[in-house]
């Protein structure tokens, strides 16, 4: 297979891909799907598809411009054909311009007919020949276009913490970032696996807050770091990780995760425990339950008893901690889910508060007296974070807030609890608040 062979796979893999996510599939499961033939040229093929999801509205806005139809009305081969081609030419610097436009005509006439391949190169020469497209002046416009976001959730967050940080929180969730894993402790030292990456030049940083946090910027495929398969790590966030260091997992203690799967921050929750206590993960999905107690094998955690249940009336005993990682609008996500921007609507919001209050209600009915319950979530959605917290503490008069938690740079106190804003802290956005049975016997 030639270079340019290869390179016309990965450009028409990028363009099935697209497709498929357009219909609903997830990228990362897309790119599951498309990729798998040639690793040699799957850095290019993941480019193109993550890049033309982060950019989507941009490259529609500019498509504009030179279409005499709209793009709706192309098929979503020839749509995708357009905007991946797009963001190639106006994006990546050192790609040919003359071969992304003959393997964009090539796939033009494999998935159309010899008029639409005329009608994609003059389009696409048209754009490097005449720089004729704008962008909007109004600036929830130009926020919402120039950095691919849906207007509704510029105009929320601008709302929320103002037009400086929403663009940085924008252009942060348009960049690529390391890969972070966790150090799995019950198979490894952080200082033993740091070890084994630098034996085998492997690049990373440790991070300088938590120690088993650990960026690999040339990361590749996950299963081929050291002993992944043996459970030596686990892709984690580091926000993520803060949430079972803010429940304050101990050895011996008895904990229930109530929002459980996939898993990742009950097999982190079982690891402070050292693998004993009494540690139950709860989750509605049986499907999702079984996925988490494959990747809690292969991490070692000999702990967990997998319950399936409905978090927001399941029947348990008492424990000393109780962990509520909510179920959420996940717009601190954005960065590695491009395409989940586009998914979600203001009315797909409308209802979680009222979810989450009732599963925090009921879980505080699991916590032991001076028992500790941590709520949790993946947004930066005040209504679903400190707007539960203030609903739930005006009810239950047994709970107070914990402020003295463990934190990492750049997180902001709220009302209640603490926020994670990805442009501040360099991570994921999350929301973690600590409440404190204070009853007594």
């Amino acid at each position: 297979m030639t270079e340019n062979t290869k390179y016309y796979w990965a450009r028409e893999q990028a363009t099935l891909a697209l497709v498929a996510v357009e219909e609903g599939m997830w990228a990362k499961e897309a790119i599951d799907n498309y990729g798998k033939k040639d690793q040699v040229v799957k850095a290019l093929f993941t480019e193109i598809v993550y890049g033309t999801l982060q950019n989507l509205l941009f490259l529609d806005h500019v498509l504009s411009f030179y279409l005499k139809r709209p793009l709706q009305k192309l098929t979503p081969h020839i749509r995708n054909i357009l905007r991946s081609a797009l963001y190639q030419l106006h994006f990546l610097d050192r790609v040919p311009h003359s071969q992304v436009i003959y393997d964009a005509v090539r796939l033009a006439g494999r998935y159309g007919h010899k008029g639409v391949q005329g009608f994609v190169n003059g389009v696409l020469n048209s754009f490097l020949r005449e720089q004729k497209w704008h962008l909007p002046e109004s600036q929830l416009d130009l926020l919402s276009i120039q950095y691919s976001h849906p207007k509704w959730l510029v105009e929320r967050w601008v709302e929320d913490i103002g037009v400086n940080d929403t663009e940085q929180l924008l252009k942060w969730n348009n960049n690529r970032h390391p890969l972070c894993v966790r150090v799995n402790t019950l198979v490894i030292t952080p200082q033993e696996y740091v070890r084994l990456l630098e034996e085998q030049k492997i690049e990373y940083l440790q991070d300088a807050e938590i120690d088993q946090a650990l960026l690999l910027p040339k990361s590749g495929n996950v299963t081929e770091l050291p002993l992944f398969f043996e459970g030596a790590v686990q892709p984690q966030s580091k926000a993520s990780m803060l949430t079972a260091f803010i429940l304050g997992a101990k050895p011996n203690e008895s904990i229930a995760d109530l929002c459980a799967a996939p898993g990742t921050k009950t097999s982190h929750i079982a690891e402070l425990m050292e693998n004993t206590g009494e540690l139950i993960a709860v989750d509605i999905s049986s499907e999702r339950l079984e996925l988490a107690r494959t990747n809690l094998e292969r991490l070692k955690v000999k702990n967990v008893e997998f319950i399936e249940g409905d978090a927001a009336s399941i029947s348990l005993p008492k424990f000393d901690r109780v962990l509520v990682d909510a179920p959420c609008s996940g717009l601190g996500t954005l960065s590695h889910r491009p395409d989940a921007r586009y998914q979600k609507t203001e009315k797909s919001l409308e209802g979680l508060p009222e979810l989450q209050l009732a599963i925090l209600s009921h879980a505080a009915s699991l916590v032991k007296q001076g028992g500790v319950l941590v709520y949790s979530t993946c947004t930066t959605e005040t209504k679903e974070n400190s707007g539960v917290i203030t609903r739930f503490l005006e009810r239950e008069s047994r709970f107070s807030e914990d402020e003295n938690i463990p934190t990492i740079a750049g997180l902001i106190k709220q009302k209640h609890g603490f926020q994670s804003y990805p442009h501040k802290t360099d991570t994921d956005g999350f929301y973690f608040c600590r409440l404190k049975n204070h009853t007594t016997l």
